[in-house]
């Protein structure tokens, strides 16, 4: 979203706390008093024929040329907001002329009426003239009050603070991001310290919102659209256009901190508040239509985007050609991602040419060139690409190196065949990217799953292989799979090797919960405020602010402490050699991850390690995944086609034939993989087609039977742990509970929320699950009558669980409904059902227990069987995979998961986890265990169906 282009006059006066004598009817006063009552934005041509009105009767009284000036510059206000540029700002012109013919140029009404020239300039198509005009503007203030809005009066602090906001935003839309992002502290502190509390602080922090982000500080963006959010939810109604403004800048930070599902809902407020309160072509409704179009594009629902951004495009393309150029080339990666190679061109070529128009400073056009660069590369003018980046406009652009750009250089050079010059450029990037990262992971209100840094992570790891460095491949892939759930583990791990010191390791788990819990508040906090509850917003603000200070000096305490204890928060740095030297013969790890056009793979075995790229990327995968799910997913499951092409296509990408090779008999593989691979098992692929003019699953070479799958977090984690199988410690079972909906009839579309309180009538309305009573009890009867815990019907409650939780256990198996995020009406994070409470108690009973509540209760095992529906996926449908309820438990201190990638038929659930856990119990690692009991199952011909992948291949297995 594009930064505000300067507060107008009207959003400039702070409303007066101090009680006045009122005027008499009719007088200037009187007139002046009527006209600030009406709101400039909402009642435009109201206020415009108020002010008018006060004019006259200045001009009538022979009044003051500076009130003069107030009310045209107020009129231009008004007039701006009704998109009559024209008018506004022959408005603010003819202040600016009355004030010069008065001698007046040197004081606040000078300056007020600059900036407002300059920002009707703007609207007007005429951009040069808008950086001298705020500069005038603001010399004129630091003139008058100084360059410190610090011990001046209020009224004196507010106007200096408003002149360097504005003078920012002139700077932000030329795009000099960085520069105008040094204004933004004096701005806003000149504000505060001006004792503002009307729609002008919010505004101007919306403002500059937008301005950090893109000058890179994120953090101080975020908080700064947050603390905007709130005051539009407490001072103004909820469908004010200010508060669509507000809501729009807030989800332009949340997607740009990796946070895309969080911010659509503020997206869609914005969006459908602007539209309403000041009309589709409004540039503030534009630029909220472009947020969402570039947010629905990192949640995969690419056609929308595109069709957003395009319009978007259209409207913005005479006046405002910086903006067309960020719309065009949003609709351009939205469409290489959906597959459509050639539109994707012809869009890049057209934000090319704008951006060739530009100023050479400008980042839009920056942003411009490097997307047809994209788009030439991924065609093969690896040339072309390479002279488009080298501009000098582009090397000279920011400040220091950008890293994609850096990494990109250095790839193409490489490709062009000059690795000598290429492959340092690479390794600089990497330097930047990886200390921005890890930056970026320490801060818990930004995205947990560093999704931005992901593809020049992807580059740099096709880069490596292409200079065939399996080392720095290797740490590419090691970075790009370092998410929640790996940063989990490391603390896990931290305090196990701690153990010798119980207050120490106690200490290590304390911040690791807090750590957790403090992201979920902002999580929580953020939510709350796109919805506009302002007073539980409140309540999660001060959480926030409670628990903060107290991560902060547990972690400072533990650093002080353990002289290690940076390693322990930081990725891995792995070694080939060091990784093949603890793999046994009959092991491997197959890492593969698809990038914007290539799919990335590699081999490590105890002989060495292979390396692979294959021609298609995320395009090509994701529609062959989304084609397999689809055969998986359905109802009837075990009958129907299967589409066997895609299984094999989708191996090809994969495991093309020197990657096959090295995998050829290598027994036990340990999977690491990212975005649309994430959603499928490798048990189902297929190196070959059946045989035969009708093809049948009963026929099929799964690689199943060649090979068992289980799949870790990072290449430095696979096979570190040793053998797998269970313990033997003890067993919980929790399943069956007592719900009243029909057995086998859907969740979806299901509402259990009432306001932000679970219905208790709607989570017993749930369909029942008889058959996962027989499923627990056959489990259990692997373990002595001592050992086991069960929980089904009236006994499956939070309380019960909660009242376990502190108990580790060798087994624990839940099988209920698991629920993802917006899977259930208002529920905001995955969760599984468990028996509801007679009466409410409050959110610790209400029958779901929250993937929140899970990580908290240490709820952990040695092993933990989600035997639900899904529960291999993310924390909503476009969130990377094992960050929801497996998330939740790995948190926690579950060392290995057996999870469902889609509902699993009751009959089968029971047969493959009694039959992997006693395999396992008997000594067999958890993979192979699994295996096994997918085998069996498979060539039961008892069992209907169950030569199909949907009845023998729901489970994977995380960790071994």
């Amino acid at each position: 979203m594009s930064a505000l282009v300067a507060v107008p006059l009207s959003a400039q006066e702070a409303a007066e706390d101090t009680p006045v004598e009122a005027p008499a009817e009719g007088s200037p006063a009187a007139l002046k008093a009527a006209a600030e009552a009406i709101d400039p934005l909402g009642q435009a041509a109201e206020a415009v024929a108020a002010w008018e009105l006060y004019l006259k009767a200045v001009e009538a009284s022979g009044g003051p040329v500076t009130e003069q000036a107030l009310a045209l510059n107020k009129m231009g206000d008004s007039r701006y907001y009704s998109q009559d540029f024209p008018g506004a700002l022959e408005a603010s012109l003819e202040a600016k002329r009355r004030l010069e013919e008065a001698g007046e140029t040197d004081g606040e009404p000078m300056a007020s009426s600059l900036a407002n020239v300059a920002t009707f300039y703007d609207a007007n198509g005429q951009p040069d003239k808008v950086i001298p005009l705020q500069e005038q503007s603001l010399a004129i203030r630091q003139r008058i009050y100084g360059e410190s809005p610090q011990g001046l009066e209020p009224e004196e602090a507010k106007a200096l603070g408003l002149g360097y906001l504005n003078y920012a935003s002139a700077l932000y839309s030329r795009g000099r991001f960085t520069e105008a992002a040094s204004y933004i502290d004096p701005a806003i502190d000149g504000l505060v310290i001006g004792g503002l509390k009307d729609a002008t602080l919010f505004l101007s922090m919306t403002s500059g919102a937008n301005i950090l982000i893109d000058a890179g500080r994120s953090s101080d963006a975020l908080a700064m659209a947050q603390r905007g959010t709130q005051l539009a939810n407490e001072l103004l109604p909820p469908r004010h256009p200010f508060n669509g403004i507000a809501q729009a800048s807030l989800a332009r930070i949340l997607r740009d901190t990796d946070r895309f599902e969080e911010a659509e809902e503020p997206a869609r407020n914005a969006l459908d508040i602007l539209n309403e309160g000041i009309g589709p072509t409004h540039p503030y409704t534009l630029t909220a239509l472009h947020n969402l179009g570039v947010i629905l594009a990192n949640l995969g629902r690419f056609e929308e985007a595109v069709e957003l951004t395009t319009s978007r495009f259209e409207l913005t393309r005479e006046g405002d050609p910086g903006e067309s150029v960020i719309s065009i080339v949003t609709a351009s990666n939205a469409l290489w991602e959906s597959g459509n190679a050639e539109r994707a061109l012809e869009l890049a070529r057209i934000g090319g040419e704008l951006a060739a128009g530009l100023p050479v400073e400008n980042e839009k056009a920056l942003r411009g060139l490097e997307t047809l660069s994209l788009r030439l590369e991924e065609q093969g003018d690896y040339a072309g690409a390479l002279e488009l980046l080298e501009r000098p406009r582009m090397v000279d652009a920011s400040d220091g190196v950008d890293p994609p750009r850096m990494i990109r250089r250095g790839l193409l050079n490489i490709r062009l065949g000059r690795a000598d010059a290429g492959w340092p450029m690479v390794e600089q990037g990497t330097a930047v990217l990886t200390e921005s990262m890890l930056a970026q992971a320490e801060r818990l209100e930004l995205g947990a799953d560093l999704s931005s840094y992901y593809e020049p992570l992807m580059q740099i790891a096709e880069a490596a292989i292409a200079a065939g460095r399996p080392e720095a491949a290797l740490e590419a892939f090691e970075l790009a799979s370092w998410g929640v759930n790996a940063r989990a583990r490391q603390f896990l791990a931290f305090s196990a090797d701690r153990s010798d010191n119980p207050e120490l390791a106690a200490r290590i788990d304390r911040l690791r919960t807090d750590r957790e819990r403090l992201r979920v508040l902002h999580r929580e906090w953020t939510s709350l405020l796109a919805s506009g509850n302002a007073e539980l917003a409140k309540e999660r603000k001060a959480a926030i602010d409670t628990l903060t200070p107290q991560v902060e000096a547990l972690g400072a305490s533990l650093e002080e402490d353990v002289p290690d204890f940076a390693r322990w928060l930081h990725p891995a740095t792995p070694d080939v050699a060091e990784i093949a030297a603890r793999l046994a013969a009959d092991q491997a790890i197959l890492i593969a991850m698809p990038a914007r056009h290539r799919t990335l793979t590699m081999v490590l075995t105890a002989d060495g390690v292979t390396m692979a790229e294959t021609e298609g990327g995320r395009p090509v995968i994701r529609p062959l995944v989304t084609q397999l799910r689809a055969s998986l997913d359905g109802d009837a499951q075990g009958a129907g086609d299967f589409p066997f092409e895609a299984a094999k296509a989708l191996n090809d990408q994969i495991l093309p034939p020197q990657m096959a090779a090295a995998l050829a008999g290598k027994t036990r593989v340990s999977v690491i993989t990212s975005d649309a691979l994430s959603r499928i098992p490798f048990a189902i692929l297929l190196p070959e087609l059946p045989s035969g003019t009708v093809m049948d699953v009963k026929d099929a070479d799964w690689l199943a039977k060649s090979h068992a799958f289980s799949t870790a977090l990072t290449p430095s984690e696979a096979f570190a742990g040793g053998p797998g199988s269970a313990s033997g410690a003890g067993f919980l079972g929790v399943g069956a509970p007592a719900l009243a909906g029909d057995s086998g009839a859907p969740v979806a579309g299901a509402s259990l929320y009432r306001g932000v309180s679970v219905s208790l009538d709607d989570v017993r309305a749930l369909p029942a699950l008889p058959a996962t009573q027989s499923e627990v009890a056959n489990v259990a009867a692997a373990f002595d009558a001592d050992e086991r815990t069960i929980l089904t019907g009236a006994e499956a409650t939070e309380a019960r669980v909660r009242s376990l939780g502190e108990v580790r256990r060798s087994v624990a198996l839940f099988a209920t409904h698991g629920l993802l995020a917006g899977e259930i009406g208002g529920l905001r994070e995955p969760a599984l059902v468990l028996t509801p409470p007679q009466e409410a108690t409050g959110a610790d009973d209400d029958g779901l227990l929250q993937a929140s509540e899970i990580a908290r209760l240490g709820l952990a095992a040695d092993l933990v069987i989600l035997s639900a529906c899904n529960s291999a996926a993310g924390r909503n449908a476009t969130a990377p995979a094992y960050t929801g309820l497996a998330n939740a438990f790995l948190t926690s201190g579950t060392q290995s998961l057996m999870l469902s990638h889609w509902r699993v038929r009751d009959d089968a659930a029971a047969r493959l986890t009694v039959d992997t856990l006693g395999a396992s119990r008997d000594g067999t690692d958890l993979a192979t265990a699994l295996q096994q009991a997918q085998l069996t199952l498979m060539a039961d011909a008892s069992v209907t169906g169950s030569a199909h992948p949907s009845v023998w291949a729901p489970f994977v297995l995380i960790g071994e």
